[in-house]
């Protein structure tokens, strides 16, 4: 899974050029008579883009003297501007990596070469617990901070839930009486009978399932099966739980079930028949209507879109969290501890002039003060604190949180989200977040979201899936990376190349069972050994390192 949150914005064709390194500047302010320090940042996150003159980035100037040249990635050509830097070997001083590309290309700094209990202290205690998981393989160095999956800062009282599931909108569940949905049967079921009084939303036809199969999010399309077959989210293989061994699964009767099933609501009419052929940000754009009335997805890919909903008062309109299974007997696995995210998040370059100077801005930015800051914004202003300590919003500030325009001039979200965090709770007490708030959380929820709450007896939708269960220690193996040019991580490609163009064909086809074989023949032609060989190797270096 990527870390990539959703583009809100249209980018600029000078926001794409390449940006200088490190710069000292004389400029000064009211605030700050030192030199500046300008850093160039290079973000693959996206969210709302902060204006010219943001209030935090204001502060950040102000008090710590820092300033920001930003470039955002365009969603889906990542890659392609990589490419561009690692050819050129221009490179911004930091930039939000999501994979080993950079690091392989060496152009990036070792952090653990800056990072002491002595002289960061509060980078040192984020790491303490994640070093061994966060040092690349090749070398034994940390090179990036990463932005999510650190175990929290004294407990976890998370209300959102943002990873895999079967999502259907509450509007459906509140017609049939708020039923408990356990089986994808069930479910299907349930859209069949609520489309079929419900043609049409708001004068547009009603989507019943809707399907993300654009590049880059081909996981959306292959990874459901093992979901419902009770495994735990190990990408494109399952690990056996006693001998630890992986085998793919794209050809498994439980994939033929789960694919078979999409073929025969494809007949009915339920799956939107121009899923295979639009792009994330049409995919976006429907369920911003309000229209679809289900998918399977993770919530962070969509996660705008129903703010979008949200801040139209659409709450019958947006989404619960299902753990499906293919029966009730299977145990569901679908939510896990937070997962590390290895080889992601803020780097250093090689052509930074100050390497140090970046660490120790990081490692004041991880200070509880400019958490609260970066996390809650400015005390008095974006949240208040009662007489008991305790963090919270009047509803007008509430209401500013989900408006995109105040957002751009008074958070950075898309650049906090990027770097490494405190989630968890403050030394206060106090939640880090919001959604770690529970008090405060709560009081956000709009009198539709409590009522429907209430009647399903739950306090948030994290409860709308099973419970934690103990992980494996090499989990999980979707993020072990393939040796770009390897057999490895050509078998890779040519299965999600495979699977791009061959299940569309499947889901769609008016012969199922001979379109299946077609894709199960064509699959075994592709040298899986090479791919399952080599994640085995690296479960086992993982259960062998990890410990």
């Amino acid at each position: 899974m990527s870390i990539k949150k959703i583009a809100c914005f249209v980018l600029s064709a000078a926001m794409l050029t390449i940006l200088s390194s490190c710069k000292t500047t004389n400029e000064t302010d009211a605030g700050n008579s030192d030199k500046t320090k300008k850093f160039s940042v290079c973000l693959t996150s996206m969210g709302v883009e902060p204006t010219e003159d943001n209030k935090i980035l204001k502060k950040i100037k102000d008090e710590l003297g820092y300033e920001f040249e930003f470039e955002y990635m365009i969603s889906g050509h990542e890659e392609e501007r990589t490419g561009v830097m690692i050819s050129r070997r221009e490179y911004p001083d930091i930039i939000q990596i999501s994979d080993e590309t950079l690091i392989q290309a060496g152009a990036l700094v070792p952090l653990d070469e800056y990072i002491s209990k002595e002289k960061t202290p509060n980078l040192y205690e984020y790491f303490e617990p994640i070093a061994k998981k966060a040092r690349y393989e090749g070398d034994g160095h940390i090179y990036s901070f990463p932005n999510y999956g650190r175990p929290t800062y004294g407990g976890d009282d998370s209300a959102e839930y943002y990873g895999p599931a079967f999502w259907i909108q509450k509007r459906v569940l509140e017609d049939a009486g708020y039923p408990e949905i356990k089986t994808l049967d069930q479910y299907f079921a349930l859209i069949e009978d609520y489309k079929s009084r419900h043609p049409e939303t708001n004068g547009v036809s009603t989507i019943g399932f809707e399907i993300l199969a654009a590049t880059g999010y081909e996981w959306v399309l292959t990874t459901p099966p093992n979901y419902l077959a009770g495994n735990p989210n190990d990408g494109d293989v399952v690990v056996d739980k006693n001998t630890y061994e992986a085998k793919i699964y794209a050809d498994s009767d439980f994939s033929k079930r789960y694919f078979q099933k999409l073929n025969e609501e494809y007949d009915k009419g339920i799956i939107d028949v121009e899923c295979f052929i639009q792009n994330k940000d049409q995919y976006l754009s429907k369920i911003s209507t309000g229209r679809v009335l289900g998918m399977f997805d993770q919530h962070w890919v969509f996660q705008n879109a129903e703010v979008y909903l949200s801040s139209k008062q659409m709450h019958a309109y947006e989404y619960v969290p299902l753990a499906l299974t293919y029966d009730e007997s299977i145990e569901p696995w679908y939510r896990v501890d937070a997962q590390l995210n290895i080889n992601q998040g803020f780097a250093i370059s090689k052509n930074c002039e100050d390497s140090e100077e970046v660490i120790q801005m990081f490692e004041t930015f991880m200070s509880e003060k400019w958490q609260k800051i970066l996390s809650w914004g400015i005390e008095g202003e974006d949240y208040m604190v009662d007489e008991n300590g305790r963090f919270y919003r009047t509803e007008e500030q509430r209401n500013e949180q989900r408006d995109q325009i105040w957002s751009a001039k008074n958070k950075i979200d898309v650049f906090y989200s990027a770097m490494p965090k405190r989630e968890g709770r403050f030394s206060d007490g106090n939640g880090t977040s919001v959604s770690f708030q529970p008090e405060e959380y709560e009081a956000t929820l709009s009198d539709y979201d409590k009522n429907f709450l209430k009647n399903y007896g739950k306090d948030n939708w994290v409860q709308f899936v099973n419970e934690k269960r103990p992980d494996p220690v090499y989990f999980p193996a979707w993020n072990i990376e393939l040796e770009d040019g390897s057999e490895a991580s050509y078998a890779n490609q040519k299965m999600t190349d495979l699977a791009r163009r061959y299940l569309p064909k499947v889901i769609s086809s008016d012969t199922f069972e001979q379109t299946w074989q077609e894709y199960c023949d064509e699959l075994r032609k592709i040298n899986i050994a090479a791919y399952e060989d080599k994640i085995n190797e690296q479960i086992q270096w993982r259960i062998k390192n990890w410990q």
